[in-house]
């Protein structure tokens, strides 16, 4: 039996009568973190149907009328795998038309980029979320407060006033609380999250300590990871310029613009380790042709781009002897 169906059954059994006696079980087995992780998919999948059955979409295809039903111990197991089933359907056909129609709700949505360039999602309570390539957000919103997770990649918040439910963003071990804002949330590897913040106002805080965050002004950034936060620093223009198509470098080292315009490439670029240090490049580079961006850069400051097994783009230095051709 998959790991996914071992997730699925156990979805059902702690939703049925026998949860209780078979939580020991339970808790055992999702001791692997790759099941763990497979069971947790299971619910956010479960979480999204439920917020669906709310919407518009999700009472064409009915949704609300299949949350409503009635399962007995022994058909629950087959019930619920059935529901997830459907529910993963809708959110499908509910990405792939582009509607939102969401409502406010105590039930939560996950919402993916993929592999689409960045997208605006248009939220119940008026603000708006933009997603980069590959990220994941996940949306709470309840009569007392607007609670979102980002899960991957990279966003950026409008966020619309309203003084009786507060807008908490989480991610890696830490939480931005914002006013009528605008900013950008990364997250970072090794469980660390990046805050940039453009307009506005917003308290960073530690959601493992809980105590006092730390207050950004306008074009201030800080990092921070397992509880432990950086000091503010100045943004970083090209950092703010994922959402556009296009990409500005002004005189920015080499290593950091790559570094820059990977955040959003679906080909990756890399430096060979033989290039040396202090190169500064100048121009503006379309997102969405990483090609074009890697020979500019190999033209400027006479390298050689190299189509790797990997599906990255290295620039690289001519060898001795091309050097000597081209002279």
């Amino acid at each position: 039996m998959s790991i996914e169906q071992e997730a699925a059954d156990w979805f059902a059994i702690m939703r049925g009568p026998d949860a209780k006696a078979s939580c020991a079980a339970f808790e055992a087995w999702r001791m692997d973190p790759v099941r763990a992780q497979a069971y947790e998919d299971k619910l956010r999948a479960w979480d999204t149907t439920m917020f669906l059955a709310n919407t518009a979409t999700g009472k064409r295809r009915g949704l609300e009328g299949v949350g409503r039903r009635k399962f007995t111990p022994q058909g629950w197991p087959w019930a619920a795998a059935a529901f997830l089933a459907v529910g993963v359907g809708a959110m499908l056909a509910f990405k792939v038309a582009g509607g939102l129609d969401a409502q406010t709700g105590s039930h939560r949505l996950v919402w993916a980029a993929m592999d689409e360039a960045p997208r605006t999602i248009h939220l119940p309570d008026g603000s708006n979320v933009t997603l980069d390539r590959g990220a994941r957000l996940q949306v709470a919103f309840d009569d007392v407060g607007r609670r979102l997770r980002l899960l991957a990649g990279r966003a950026r918040f409008a966020v619309a006033h309203d003084t009786k439910r507060p807008f908490i963003v989480e991610a890696g071990g830490g939480s931005v609380e914002a006013h009528g804002t605008l900013f950008d949330v990364a997250l970072l590897p090794g469980a660390a999250a990046d805050v940039s913040l453009l307009q506005g106002a917003v308290e960073v805080r530690s959601v493992l300590s809980g105590r006092r965050g730390v207050g950004l002004k306008a074009g201030e950034s800080i990092s921070f990871a397992g509880g432990t936060f950086g000091k503010p620093r100045a943004i970083i223009a090209a950092t703010l310029q994922w959402p556009r198509d296009m990409i500005v470098f002004d005189g920015l080292d080499l290593v950091a613009a790559v570094a820059a315009f990977n955040r959003t490439s679906s080909i990756p670029v890399v430096i060979d380790g033989a290039i040396p240090a202090g190169m500064k490049i100048t121009g503006s580079f379309r997102r969405s042709d990483p090609e074009a961006f890697a020979r500019q850069a190999a033209q400027t400051f006479g390298l050689v781009v190299q189509a790797r097994d990997d599906g990255t783009l290295a620039l690289v230095l001519r060898a001795p002897e091309e050097n000597q051709k081209r002279r």
